[in-house]
């Protein structure tokens, strides 16, 4: 299979540079090429291993675009090789459209970060917290912001608590949004809403909530004030017909027998016919649209002669906005609003800089902005969690080789 994969790899090559008619001196063709073989070698080794099934990968430096590798199988069984163009299952990269989503209303003046949840859902009223195998009542109210950051106490079950995980998974046959958070509003929180952070349904309900504000169905707000003006082509909640030639198949990694189990298959997805759009999770897209999507963040929130939000908005999101309470799922990293913000680089396991800030998807996919070196990294994979380290590798890598020291 590497012969294969380094064959198709340099026609790639090849092709971006006759297609683009790049001009490099000689330092730079050097530079390049031997960057672009590092990584490239680097994901081929996650593929012959049996990890992944194939990875895109994106470098943006100075908004130039550096490396794009599309390289392995969109589908293992057909031998269906990954292309620039190809579909991937973003789940959780999801949440950061949404959350820009909700923020052009609150620039409207539709509603303020610190108003409680219930005055627009009123059934968040009455929530209670579940402690010690009983419900008692919380003396805290959600707000918005607490959606926005995690800070809820709503969860996604996971707790290993088969009552708690019980609860949670019944709210996923609802048929839409409505549904979705008439049903949240029911389950018992993890805690004290503002008091600790807990990934969770916030997003779904940040959903809702811009349905509510809008006046429109969340799939249409999305189209026409981010996707539409930002040009993401193929960014959907349920995939057109037309495009499932180009959609991956989506794994899940055995360990004990060391194989990639088919999960989804992309030519029989459940992603053709959806009613419920989550807006914590449901979309599809392309290393291409969430280039365009990552361009606009980096920009202070312009993509071409569009304003998509202001940059004091961005900077309001992109920094830490749970302050001393603790981040579970890494050192040095804090949240925002949408997205997790390196706060000590030094603490960190990656390389990005202070302030740099991204997030993830359940497949595996991931990105990372970061502002002070003019830096966009996307990954695309399609293996369900538990993830390989590749990204980590990939970034300290990327890190080294344009000589970025933090």
């Amino acid at each position: 299979m590497k012969n294969k994969i380094k064959i198709l790899i340099l026609f790639q090559t090849l092709y971006f540079f006759i297609i683009f008619d790049i001009k490099l001196t000689a330092r730079e063709f050097d530079y390049f090429y031997d960057g672009k073989n590092l990584i490239t070698n680097q994901i081929i080794e996650y593929i012959d291993s049996g990890s992944i099934a194939g990875a895109q990968l994106v470098i943006i430096k100075s908004d130039s675009l550096i490396y794009n590798n599309a390289i392995g199988y969109a589908d293992i069984d057909s031998k269906k090789l990954l292309s620039d163009d190809s579909i991937f299952r973003i789940y959780s990269m999801t949440k950061p459209i949404v959350s820009v989503a909700l923020m052009m209303l609150w620039e409207k003046g539709l509603f303020n970060l610190d108003d409680y949840l219930h005055e627009y859902i009123p059934g968040f009223k009455n929530i209670k917290i579940y402690n010690e195998s009983t419900l008692i009542k919380s003396t805290k109210k959600i707000k918005i912001i607490d959606l926005l950051r995690h800070t809820s106490g709503l969860g996604y079950g996971w707790s290993g608590n088969k009552y708690l995980d019980s609860e949670y998974s019944k709210i996923w046959i609802s048929k839409n949004n409505e549904e979705f958070a008439l049903k949240a509003q029911s389950l018992p929180l993890f805690f004290e809403p503002g008091t600790s952070w807990r990934y969770g349904i916030n997003t779904d309900i940040c959903g809702y909530l811009i349905e509510i504000l809008s006046n429109q169905s969340l799939d249409l707000f999305l189209y026409e004030n981010i996707f539409k003006p930002i040009e993401m082509i193929d960014t959907h909640f349920q995939i057109p017909d037309f495009k499932i030639p180009r959609f991956t198949s989506n794994y899940k990694y055995d360990e004990k027998k060391e194989i990639l189990k088919l999960v989804d298959n992309y030519n029989k997805t459940e992603y053709s016919n959806k009613s419920f759009y989550s807006g914590g999770g449901g979309l599809v897209s392309t290393v291409n649209d969430y280039i365009n999507f990552s361009k606009m963040l980096l920009n202070n929130g312009s993509f071409g002669n569009y304003k998509i939000l202001e940059k004091s908005t961005i900077q309001l999101m992109t920094k830490n906005q749970i302050y001393d309470i603790d981040y579970p799922w890494g050192n040095g990293i804090k949240f925002g609003l949408g997205f997790s913000v390196v706060t000590d680089h030094r603490l960190s396991e990656n390389s990005d800089s202070n302030g740099s800030f991204g997030w993830s998807g359940a497949a595996g996919t991931r990105f990372i902005i970061d502002p002070k070196e003019e830096l966009i990294i996307i990954m695309m994979i399609q293996r369900m969690y538990p993830w390989p380290n590749l990204f980590e590798k990939l970034n300290n890598l990327i890190y080294s080789l344009l000589k970025i020291k933090n």
